[in-house]
């Protein structure tokens, strides 16, 4: 790895200080600012011939986004607030395509920005995070006592925080773990063990599972520490049994069996939006209600409140763009999961690759119950990902054919 900051002699340099900045203040609350960073920058390459021919290369995304897109936009012409609705299914190709294709274009196979700069950058940021809420958190225990609450970073929203954690404590981890050294792998392992407990500060579920899976996926490789995780988790576990102030889990049983309970399911916010979600589908199954109108229409079955997100990203996709806008969306999601598969392990980073393929497929595990992909400043970081994993698979592709040919 070169130690030089921006390598000007490299003909992607200036896409890679904009990805740098972006990448970096997207995580700080700025991502509907850095959306138009990455838009100008995306624009000005398409004018240098070689660059856009680069960033169009990948035919097989198009196709698909441009059918999920046309589909939308069908949908969202025969939806109850036509003019909203269709003008955002048309800029859901570039919310999409631009921070995938422009990060996938500028990390390649003369160029490895992302290990060099971008990985370092995400380790210091989710250091700062955890640091602080670990501050605040210690702060109102001096104060207050034992205080069991959702903490959050305070230039992040409750439900981005730990997607944050989530994302870059795979991409830190990997960072660490690429240096093959014993005191490296224990650096990246004690990292990942201060986002988990991170994101448990942040009392959220989807978060708390999502790098849970993540910290599995990672320390697969490393069964040394994969045991001593585990460990940790059952100890946490038992101990929500004992500490009053932690809510213990023995009380998950009497709540689903208590008539107050029962009520307040009936009444629960997440459970109400997967509810509303099938009701739609049931109506509208083939082309949904339109794009971000699950709103009005949550509220139209029966919320009684009016709810932006499913909650769930399949039945997001499926709501309001109906069933091919569901296929279409997935398929986006599974041809990036499959290219990262074939791979990912031929990668010259490997574990660089590995902890950017954990922490997208920890983001997909926490949208099961949250909608974070639809928050542009989160789905920035998302299509970002896509893109990153996008690029070691061509990477690798080219590399490959440079070797058969010699």
């Amino acid at each position: 790895m070169k130690n030089k900051l921006i390598d000007r002699t490299n003909e992607f340099w200036l896409e890679s200080l904009v990805i740098l900045v972006a990448f970096a203040f997207t995580w700080l609350g700025f991502g509907p600012i850095m959306i138009g960073a990455l838009l100008l920058g995306f624009f000005v390459s398409l004018f240098f011939k070689q660059k856009a021919s680069f960033i169009l290369r990948d035919r097989v995304f198009i196709f698909i986004l441009a059918l999920f897109v046309i589909n939308a936009v069908i949908s969202s012409l025969l939806s109850i607030d036509t003019t909203k609705s269709t003008l955002l299914s048309m800029v859901a190709f570039l919310w999409i395509y631009v921070p995938y294709s422009y990060i996938q274009f500028s990390i390649n196979d003369r160029n490895a920005f992302f290990v060099r700069w971008l990985a370092p950058v995400g380790l210091f940021i989710a250091l700062t995070i955890v640091l602080y809420l670990f501050v605040i958190f210690m702060h109102t225990t001096i104060t207050e006592g034992l205080v069991f609450k959702r903490y959050t970073f305070i230039w992040l929203a409750k439900a981005t925080t730990p997607d944050t954690l989530v994302v870059l404590g795979g991409i830190g981890y990997g960072w660490l773990r690429q240096k093959d050294e014993e005191k490296y792998r224990w650096l990246g392992f004690l990292f990942l063990i201060l986002c988990f407990f991170g994101v448990l500060l942040t009392n959220d579920r989807g978060g708390l599972m999502s790098i849970f899976v993540v910290a599995i996926i990672l320390l697969s490789y490393d069964y040394k520490r994969l045991i001593p995780f585990l460990i940790l988790i059952v100890t946490i576990f038992v101990l929500s049994f004992v500490i009053e102030e932690l809510n213990p889990l023995h009380r998950f049983i009497e709540y689903f069996y208590s008539k107050e309970v029962q009520l307040a399911l009936k009444e629960d916010m997440q459970l109400a939006t997967f509810r509303a979600a099938w009701e739609m589908i049931k109506d509208h199954w083939l082309m949904g209600v339109g794009t971000n109108n699950f709103s009005p229409f949550s509220k139209m079955y029966g919320i009684g409140k009016r709810f932006a997100y499913a909650h769930n990203f399949v039945l997001q996709f499926w709501a309001e763009n109906g069933l091919f806008g569901m296929i279409f969306g997935l398929s986006l999601i599974g041809l990036v999961l499959y290219r990262w598969l074939k791979s990912f392990k031929n990668y010259r980073y490997r574990y660089v690759a590995l902890g950017v393929g954990a922490s997208f497929i920890g983001m997909l595990v926490g949208n099961l119950t949250n909608s974070t992909l639809w928050i542009i400043g989160s789905a920035i970081s998302f299509w970002g990902l896509a893109g990153v994993m996008s690029a070691i698979y061509f990477i690798v592709k080219e590399e490959d054919q440079i070797v058969k040919s010699t």
